[in-house]
């Protein structure tokens, strides 16, 4: 409601995806298993997304990981993170942000990741 977005939801047979679209044409995807559980969240945004609430209790592995790397120097624009059981994906420029984030425990069994509209 804050965000004015625009809800939908697609069901396929393993998951749903529910996808907020902004009125500026910026979209968040999160992918939910039959359990209820989020297992991945994409998004396509102007202005850089709030990562902290995107991915809850997975932020402090993604947080870790992107500091050091910024520690390495140099103007990056994409970031690759996979830990134990998170993987990162984003990059920006030019007030465009996108990027996705899985958490491979929690996708549903036999559900081929490449299969996902992620973008």
């Amino acid at each position: 409601m804050r965000l004015r977005a625009f809800h939908s939801v697609a069901r396929a047979q393993q998951y749903a995806m529910h996808e907020l679209t902004m009125p500026n044409g910026s979209h968040v995807r999160q992918f939910v298993g039959g359990d209820g559980r989020i297992f991945a969240v994409s998004w396509h945004t102007l202005f850089k997304p709030d990562l902290s609430t995107m991915l809850g209790s997975s932020f402090p592995s993604y947080s870790a990981a992107a500091m050091a790397a910024g520690q390495q120097g140099g103007i990056r624009r994409q970031f690759h993170h996979q830990g134990s059981d998170l993987v990162v994906q984003s990059s920006g420029h030019l007030n465009v942000f996108t990027g996705y984030a899985i958490r491979p425990s929690l996708v549903p069994q036999g559900l081929n990741l490449q299969t996902l509209d992620l973008g």
